[in-house]
């Protein structure tokens, strides 16, 4: 009887180099996108979220927070002479556990999505000002595209890298008006971004203090710079671990993680307030492993660049053309290898090293004529 063999699609994630094409295309052309984007104003933006607590830092030579520095209201230090490596959990975690307010931390990445979205909305509307004042939408004179990033930060904070592009109306790619500049865009987003916040049922939130702006229309090599620097962002996890890669199914499976305690915190602090009624509809328990971020790791605007569904029929077609043989419909995926459960991780090395230690101490079989001792 044949072996029948069913292959099952799945969602696969694209890859560091996919990523750096839709990013780059955006920026300089290619994939259907013209290289006369390339005098369109653009600029690269990092937003970042506001202090909940004082937390350790790594400066460039290690130091953490040198110097005198005030004792906060639980009479604990909130000064730290150590030196800190790059992989040093304490990175990111708060001086004091009892100063950081984890519910307004969670709270804050829940809607730190819809903060961008207001944002973004503002900035269209004073770009629509600018080129015609007295109205009050916009006019079919130019379209904003962007590409967005998002990545955690030490402290378990969401923040966004943004490329913005300036185009004119009508068709894609057309060039924007005159009067739409790359300094008329910087002043607007700056004038946005330090002023605007929005009102939620939970309070009002902006956006930190730490803002980032720079100009990418005239910088060649910063465009494939920047276009890496997303990808990397884009393709990797929470912390960087497997611990955080998947939501949760029970509360369990955040305390039995080894890693951050700080880490560990922010997403139980997500999970409880689920069970809270006035926190119902923002599904937190299902996004516990982000720490309350309900949105997309990466986002762009239909017009920014081309689709990753056009990437995959492009690489299908040239493999098409290449290979020989009847076609098989399918994806696969490395879902990776061990362990979810730490426990049973030491289970099994234990057992390895008894594995071990079983065959030093088995006696050897003599060796005949001819073979190595």
């Amino acid at each position: 009887m044949p072996l029948s063999v069913f292959l099952v699609p799945i969602y696969t994630r694209p890859t560091p180099g996919s990523w750096s094409q839709l990013v780059s295309a955006g920026l300089i052309g290619g994939k259907g996108v013209p290289a006369s984007v390339r005098a369109h104003p653009r600029l690269f933006l990092t937003l970042t979220a506001p202090s909940f607590g004082a937390v350790h830092a790594r400066r460039t030579d290690g130091s953490c927070r040198p110097g005198p520095q005030p004792s906060c209201s639980h009479g604990r230090s909130l000064q730290c002479q150590t030196r800190h490596d790059e992989k040093d959990l304490k990175v990111g975690s708060p001086l004091c556990d009892a100063c950081f307010d984890y519910v307004d931390a969670v709270l804050w990445n829940a809607e730190a999505s819809r903060l961008w979205n207001r944002t973004l909305e503002q900035i269209r509307r004073r770009l629509a000002a600018h080129l015609a004042p007295g109205l009050d939408d916009n006019p079919p004179g130019f379209r904003l595209s962007y590409l967005k990033v998002a990545e955690f930060q030490r402290r378990g904070l969401v923040h966004f890298h943004v490329v913005l592009r300036l185009d004119g109306g009508g068709e894609a790619f057309n060039p924007p008006p005159r009067e739409l500049t790359t300094e008329m865009l910087s002043i607007i987003i700056k004038d946005v971004v330090g002023e605007f916040s929005i009102t939620t049922p939970h309070g009002e939130i902006a956006w930190g203090p730490q803002f980032e702006l720079s100009d990418a229309s005239a910088l060649e090599r910063d465009d494939l710079r920047i276009a890496g620097y997303l990808a990397k962002y884009a393709t990797k996890s929470i912390d960087g671990t497997k611990d955080f890669a998947r939501s949760f199914r029970a509360r369990s499976n955040i305390t039995s993680l080894n890693g951050s305690s700080h880490l560990r915190q922010l997403a139980l602090t997500a999970w409880d307030l689920a069970l809270e009624p006035e926190f119902e509809e923002m599904n937190l328990r299902a996004h516990a492993h982000a720490f309350g971020h309900r949105g997309q790791l990466i986002t762009k605007s239909r017009h920014y660049s081309t689709r990753f569904l056009d990437l995959r029929a492009t690489r299908a077609s040239y493999m098409a053309r290449e290979s020989t043989g009847d076609p098989m419909s399918g994806t696969f995926i490395f879902e990776g290898r061990g362990y979810d459960d730490p426990h049973t991780v030491e289970v099994a090395e234990f057992l390895h090293w008894l594995s071990l230690e079983a065959k030093k101490s088995a006696p050897r079989p003599h060796a005949t004529a001819g073979e190595e001792q």
